[in-house]
């Protein structure tokens, strides 16, 4: 293996509380002094991330942004070419025919093909291949591909398929940039990783993949990558935990169970104090349980897993409902309702809940007279604003803003308001971009938001400003001092939290082998719908007959490579072993969730538990772990926590 490695090429393990942020900025103002002529690209998942890693560094030779942001600013310059727009052709153009066409009569394409033709005077292949003269990202999650526009995957998938077409984009990349830091890489698309990779490989540019794979939340990355990842210089690693008292990183040390990624306390920190030790409170009422701690611990952060309950405590139950109704949300898409509610990175995929809380930021700067701030952010969020009427001319100009905005800022705040009449409102006042307006009112799951009121969008962005209650989906990068860890199962996102206890108290369960394992089951899935054309849960009895021989080989096949596997044993083994060529079975062995589950599970423990800075607490139900509860209690005190009824 050591001949294989990338010596140029870095993967840099960054568990919780290591101090990431603070070792790149180190990292780029040591490379800045010392090589005045070099170039710095640093990709963060967040532009709330790319701000803080930017703070007060001289920024003429760095770039900080996320990936997005990079292709647009620097890749995009290539997306004018005649080549690469013949690239867009021969991707789209199916689409692009089938929208023209619209053979099914889609409402929202009738319509989209209408303005077109009242802005071009007619629609045809012809006339669409001749207006588009430039590829561009949308900055929303549609493409617009009458007008060669983009949204947020499609723009990683096109400029991957372009990079490797055109070699000549990577060695645009590794001449202009010297030193190359990816942060977040576990959540970053096997697309991306790909993009870096291929082009500073063999090259004397340096890249640096930083992240945790415990810490893996959102399903961007498919395991595409494993391979190219083992080729990775391993040689620094940060291995000081700054943020966590030394007993609760002997436990995080348990959990990840990797020698080679074991953390060490930062010496200050055995000064901290703690009110109780690491403790697992084994309940029979969570609820009673949770409400008993609160009062001697009203800044606790409690991380839950059920979401229903947590929206509707803040008052924006309805709302979660609607999204979580969604198509485009539900367990098996790249982000769920929670996700587009509650993270920034995720929301930017939502036009409707980006639209409207930036909105909302803007009523509050009215509120507060702010009004620099109202246009500032008008202007900077165009994409969703018809910004060109918001610009101050004339005094007239003024009074006429002024007057929209006290009509949009009293709709927001009536209670009467529903999210569709607040659009309308906003429509009529000119503030939102047509384009946007008409993907929103047009998309049909948007029709189960239209009634909900307004006031829970209100509800929903004050409790983000300062949650005492979250997901434990929804605190990474975060830490507080006292976190309470309540264990429970979801389907919608999958967390098996029971069965990953139940596992753990069996068995000896590593990262590594667990994400290999699923990944093998997840790709032979995978392998399994493209074959048929269809995903699992839409086989049906007669389509299942049709392809009922290949699943039966398929899972054979996989049955014999892994009946040792104590993964399988434990997760698969019994469902396996009662496969009929049924539809019923088939899909009963052929069940994403139930390693992922698990999994999810697994990381999460970790996640929530690496939160709390002083004090950690687990309430776990009872009766969720009567069959294996002595297993885990012992499992726990190994572990490092007192064990309390």
């Amino acid at each position: 293996m050591a001949d294989e490695v990338n010596e140029n090429i870095f993967l840099v393990n960054a568990p919780a509380g290591s101090g990431k942020t603070t070792w790149i900025r180190q990292q780029v103002e040591s490379y800045l002094l010392h090589n005045p002529k070099d170039n710095i690209l640093c990709i963060t998942y967040t532009n709330r991330a790319a701000e803080e890693l930017g703070r007060d560094l001289e920024q003429s030779r760095v770039y900080f942004g996320t990936i997005h942001s990079f292709i647009n600013d620097f890749i995009g310059s290539f997306f004018s070419h005649k080549e690469i727009i013949d690239l867009y052709w021969e991707v789209y153009e199916t689409q692009i025919i089938e929208r023209i066409r619209n053979i099914e009569q889609k409402k929202t394409w009738i319509e989209s093909n209408e303005r077109y033709k009242e802005k071009y005077g007619s629609l045809d292949l012809d006339i669409v291949r001749s207006n588009i003269n430039k590829i561009s990202y949308n900055e929303t999650p549609f493409n617009s591909l009458l007008y060669g526009g983009l949204g947020h995957n499609d723009l990683i998938t096109f400029t991957k398929l372009a990079v490797d077409r055109f070699p000549i984009i990577k060695k645009k990349i590794s001449d202009k940039y010297q030193l190359i830091f990816i942060d977040e890489y576990q959540d970053t698309s096997a697309d991306v990783l790909h993009i870096f990779y291929t082009s500073l490989v063999g090259k004397k540019s340096k890249l640096y993949l930083l992240g945790d794979k415990m810490q893996q939340i959102y399903k961007n990355y498919n395991g595409e990558f494993e391979e190219k990842l083992e080729t990775f210089n391993r040689s620094v690693n940060l291995s000081i935990n700054y943020r966590t008292t030394p007993k609760i990183v002997d436990i995080l040390n348990y959990i990840y169970n990797d020698e080679a990624l074991k953390q060490y306390p930062y010496e200050k920190n055995s000064n901290n104090t703690m009110a109780f030790s690491p403790k697992v409170l084994i309940v029979n009422d969570v609820e009673k349980a949770v409400i008993d701690f609160r009062k001697s611990y009203e800044d606790a952060l409690f991380l839950y897993v059920s979401n229903r309950a947590r929206f509707y405590d803040i008052g924006a139950g309805n709302l979660y409902d609607a999204y979580n109704k969604m198509e485009k949300y539900q367990f098996w898409k790249k982000y769920s309702a929670v996700d587009v509610m509650t993270k920034d990175e995720a929301r930017i995929n939502d036009a409707l809940l980006s639209f409207l809380f930036i909105v909302d930021q803007i009523i509050e700067y009215y509120l507060q007279e702010c009004y620099g701030e109202v246009f500032k952010n008008i202007h900077e969020y165009y994409m969703y604003f018809n910004s060109e009427k918001y610009i101050v001319k004339k005094h007239r100009d003024k009074k006429a803003i002024k007057t929209r905005l006290e009509k949009i800022k009293n709709s927001y705040v009536d209670r009467a308001t529903t999210i569709d009449g607040f659009l309308n409102i906003c429509f009529k006042e000119e503030l939102i971009e047509e384009e946007i307006y008409c993907s929103i009112i047009e998309d049909d799951d948007y029709q189960l938001v239209k009634d909900v009121y307004i006031e829970e969008v209100r509800k929903l962005t004050n409790y983000l400003n300062d949650p005492k209650v979250s997901t434990q989906h929804g605190v990474k990068g975060e830490s507080h001092d006292t976190v309470v860890f309540v264990a429970d199962d979801s389907n919608n996102p999958a967390v098996h939290m029971s069965k990953f206890f139940e596992m753990w108290s069996d068995m000896n369960i590593t990262l590594r082998e667990f994400d290999a394992f699923y990944y093998r089951y997840s790709n032979m899935i995978k392998d399994i719908e493209r074959t048929m054309g269809i995903k699992i849960s839409e086989l049906r009895a007669k389509s299942y007959a049709a392809v009922a021989d290949m699943i039966d080989t398929v899972l054979k096949r996989f049955i014999s490579e892994n009946e040792t596997n104590p993964y399988y044993i434990s997760l698969l083994k019994p469902k396996m072993e009662e496969y009929k060529k049924n539809v019923t079975s088939a899909k009963a062995c052929l069940n994403e969730a139930a390693v992922y589950g698990p999994l999810c599970a697994y990381r999460l423990f970790y996640v929530g538990c690496s939160r709390a800075r002083k004090n950690l607490l687990v309430i776990i139900n009872k009766n969720d772990i009567k069959t294996f509860e002595d297993e885990l209690c012992e499992k726990l005190k190994d572990c490092g926590f007192e064990v309390e009824y």
